[in-house]
């Protein structure tokens, strides 16, 4: 994925060792999720590690999780949906577990950089950072939340419980649809996961993990058309790149109705442009009126 440093990489594996492990039984129970309610009963690898149960850590879940659309929602939209609010949460807690790691706070320490990250994490596991790092626990406890309630709604619908690294599940793409993107040499897959990155990227408002997902130069187009080259300058952009408009373009978009050309993908009328790269489809374009 575009802008991930090696750092951040390793610190991610070693999330998801650490949330691969937890108490081995569970009493079943129910969860609303996005108006439909489901029976969760967890079933963990058997090796053991100190933490609250499956029940305690669900009680970490967004509290408008629960609420659902105007229309009863499919299973498919609801993995959908959890799996685009898990992806955020992920980027996130990544993104804060290297700062975190890089502090002066744990510098200090004397220890070198993967004692560091094993400490860390560690810590959150049990819960005994949140009198240290408040902030990146409840990034932790909400994360491994989100995480176990994937988990069982693809377990439910008999999908693989850890899908491709993109982190969303595979699709079901109609044989018409797959010709679209074939007939411009562009991977299905591929395109359907870059697509999902870029909606998540902008449904969370947050101008970081959007930088993580785009391409440079990253076009801006407007009264005046700029061209953004790093990171930084991403940032000091915001507000054109997380345009309330843009947002709700992105927002209703969907990848078996955009228009795909050579280009890429083209959502509303040209507002943004999901390209290709060597290392796959980001941000490419964003227009601003």
């Amino acid at each position: 994925m575009a802008g991930f440093t090696a750092r951040a990489l390793d610190l991610s594996v070693w999330l998801l060792v650490l949330l691969s492990v937890a108490p081995a039984s569970a009493d079943p129970f129910f969860v609303k999720v996005y108006g439909r309610t489901y029976k969760v009963d967890p079933r963990y690898p058997p090796n053991d590690l100190k933490g609250p149960t499956p029940q305690e850590a669900m009680e970490a879940l967004p509290a408008d999780i629960a609420q659902g659309p105007s229309f009863r929602p499919s299973h498919e939209q609801v993995l959908a949906e959890v799996e685009e609010r898990l992806w955020i949460v992920r980027n996130q807690l990544v993104g804060q577990l290297e700062k975190t790691a890089s502090s002066r706070q744990w510098q200090n320490t004397g220890s070198d950089i993967k004692t560091v990250d094993q400490e860390i994490t560690g810590s959150l596991a049990s819960g005994a950072a949140q009198t240290r790092v408040p902030a990146l626990q409840h990034l932790y406890d909400r994360h491994r939340a989100l995480d176990l309630l994937v988990r069982e709604l693809r377990r439910s619908m008999d999908l693989p419980v850890r899908p491709s690294e993109a982190g969303f599940s595979r699709p079901k793409l109609a044989p018409e649809v797959e010709a679209v993107y074939r007939a411009q040499n562009f991977d299905p897959l591929e395109a359907y996961y870059g697509f999902r990155r870029v909606k998540a990227a902008f449904r969370s408002g947050d101008i970081a993990l959007l930088a993580r997902i785009a391409h440079y130069p990253l076009t801006v187009t407007g009264k005046v058309r700029r061209n953004i080259r790093n990171r930084d300058q991403l940032v000091a952009a915001k507000d054109k790149a997380m345009d309330p408009h843009i947002r709700g373009v992105v927002a209703s978009s969907t990848f078996e109705t955009v228009f795909v050309r050579d280009r890429g993908m083209m959502l509303g009328q040209g507002e943004v442009w999901i390209t290709p790269d060597k290392s796959g489809f980001g941000l490419g374009v964003i227009t601003v009126e």
